[in-house]
């Protein structure tokens, strides 16, 4: 990574983001550059799984770091959506008060 603030995820990682590792060992480059401010370019980014959306997310939700997003494909903002939304959801059923039997 260079010293700038500015992050090309394609030239770092993949066109294809698509391992939830993938997305942790690049948050530990993140953590440990300088910089306190770090903008993310998803230029050229052509697709990413949930997994990968959801770790990433979560590692930049625990950032100290000021972490924003540049350049973000339509398909990579849907899918940062569905994770953001899957954690506000009610759940339908609630697992602590349903007992398991064995038939």
């Amino acid at each position: 990574m260079t010293s700038s603030n500015r992050i090309i995820i394609k030239e770092t990682l993949s066109e294809n983001l698509a391992l939830r590792d993938l997305a942790s060992s690049f948050f530990d480059k993140i953590e440990k550059n300088q910089a306190k401010q770090v903008v993310i370019d998803f230029k050229g980014i052509k697709s990413i799984s949930r997994s990968f959306a959801q770790e990433y997310l979560s590692r930049k939700a625990k950032s100290k770091k000021s972490i924003s997003e540049a350049n973000i494909p339509e398909n990579v903002e849907k899918m940062f959506e569905i994770i953001n939304e899957q954690e506000t959801r009610t759940p339908i059923i609630d697992l602590k008060s349903v007992k398991v039997i064995c038939i």
